[in-house]
């Protein structure tokens, strides 16, 4: 194993990127109160000639050029003083195509701040360099788009996306994308912003590119066959799987803890807070009794930063809360504003604060983690009221692809087939909760017992060890 790739994958697993030199004598006072900031003129050239950008199954004409390569566009940015904002975009998958679309149509009230950075789009996490957008410790890869906004030198000012098992609508809109920006701009351009020293560690780019190709995980994930055909002939990685390949370099490393490495991205929630969608850092509401609360912030205030560093998004507020210990409590020092009042305190979290409803995730029902149980579990609820089962049981009835294969078809499970409990649980969840739930669960090897019903109602049992 390569030792400088081998290094740099258990920097980034123990998450131990440096912050800001935030401390108790940073001038929050200043940071947080009016900006001094005064914008230069917009990238005009670039704002008379529109250029055609397409993104999946659709094109739209836009005033904003989206540079394709982050190491040349950060020179253009040093060479014009400008912020760089980065978007990275998974265009096969659905999720979040419609705000990416709203991001690359623009309009009168997006373009004029865009056009104050330098843009760009990446389509692929495979040749990301993960020196530059350390994407363990500052991007949700579970989301297909996520938003990255960087100092001429490559410091990270802030992130911008993320969502929830609902969707990405609940946590992000182009109201609060205008928002960040516009709070991004005012740090950026306000004279005293050097003097702060707030914004993180200028990334060292000595040596070859960090991607994801290089982490020690790599070769096992791909030996796996975790790539689809798909992503075979393209040639690219989806976010998700470079999760998947931390997954599997921590799992490789044996430093790997399914019941706490896997409680990632915390909700404000879970702190108590919950923040108002369309500016993303206005508190909404606070839960009684909760962290939050304990520590004074009441609904109207405003987060301005926390543990140390400054807050543009609510997605940087999740990533302060994602980049504490993974394993029992934990204290997050905040501050915020009430009015033009700059107000401190610390979030103290009890033992399993983080817990979310991660069910959703890609990078769980179909990466490294556990098993796989060998088949695609459709819902089988139809079939509920046909073969007398209650409303709370399982019922999964299994859909394969073009040719059986796997275990679980070798021991006789087949399609319309009823599966009602495995190994005497019966959790009521069907698709990617259910492989979530079953990699959770169980291991390979594992000796796996299916009770199952057919479409006569006779029962069976299936017994087989999944891969």
């Amino acid at each position: 194993m390569h030792a400088r790739a081998l290094h740099l994958a258990l920097g980034l697993l123990a998450s131990i990127w440096a912050n800001g030199s935030a401390n108790a004598q940073t001038p929050w006072d200043q940071i947080l109160g009016p900006t001094q900031a005064k914008l230069p003129a917009a990238r005009a050239a670039l704002a008379e000639a529109a250029q055609i950008v397409t993104f999946h199954q659709s094109t739209a004409a836009s005033k904003i050029k989206w540079e394709t390569d982050l190491t040349q566009a950060l020179k253009l940015a040093k060479a014009e003083g400008r912020p760089v904002f980065v978007t990275m975009r998974c265009l096969p998958c659905k999720s979040c195509s419609d705000f990416d679309k709203d991001v690359l149509e623009g309009g009168d009230d997006l373009d004029p701040l865009l056009l104050q950075f330098v843009t760009v789009r990446l389509t692929s996490a495979k040749d990301v360099d993960m020196r530059i957008l350390p994407m363990e410790r500052f991007e949700d890869m579970d989301t297909s788009w996520w938003g990255w906004l960087l100092s001429p030198d490559g410091r990270i000012y802030g992130v911008f996306g993320g969502r929830d098992a609902t969707g990405d609508a609940g946590r992000t809109s182009k109201k609060a994308l205008i928002a960040t920006l516009k709070r991004v701009l005012d740090h950026h351009y306000d004279p005293r912003c050097s003097t702060w020293n707030i914004d993180g560690p200028i990334p060292k780019l000595d040596g070859g590119p960090a991607t994801p190709v290089t982490l020690p995980g790599y070769k096992n994930w791909l030996a796996a066959g975790r790539k689809s055909e798909q992503e075979k002939n393209q040639g690219c990685i989806h976010c998700h799987q470079v999760q998947e390949i931390l997954h599997q370099t921590a799992i490789d490393a044996r430093i790997f803890d399914k019941k706490t490495d896997l409680e990632i991205w915390p909700l404000p929630e879970n702190t108590g807070i919950t923040l108002e969608r369309d500016d993303g850092l206005l508190v909404k509401s606070v839960k009684s009794d909760s962290a939050a609360a304990r520590a004074g912030i009441k609904p109207g205030d405003h987060l301005g930063a926390a543990n140390g560093r400054r807050l543009f998004s609510q997605a940087d507020f999740r990533a302060a809360l994602h980049q504490t210990s993974k394993k029992g409590p934990a204290s997050v020092d905040v501050v915020w504003l009430r009015g033009k009042e700059v107000m401190k305190g610390t979030l103290e979290l009890a033992d399993g604060w983080r817990k979310s409803n991660n069910m959703w995730r890609v990078s769980l029902a179909e990466g490294v983690i556990g098993s796989p149980p060998g088949f695609w579990p459709l819902d089988g609820a139809k079939y509920r009221e046909k073969l007398g089962l209650a409303a709370t049981a399982m019922a999964v009835t299994p859909y394969y692809g073009p040719k059986p294969e796997g275990p679980a078809y070798a021991a006789g499970l087949r399609a319309g087939d009823v599966i009602t409990a495995v190994n005497g649980q019966s959790a009521n969840l069907s698709g990617r909760q259910w492989l979530v739930w079953f990699r959770l669960t169980f291991e390979a090897g594992d000796k796996i017992n299916l009770n199952v019903l057919n479409q006569k109602g006779e029962k069976r049992d299936i017994t087989y060890h999944p891969q």
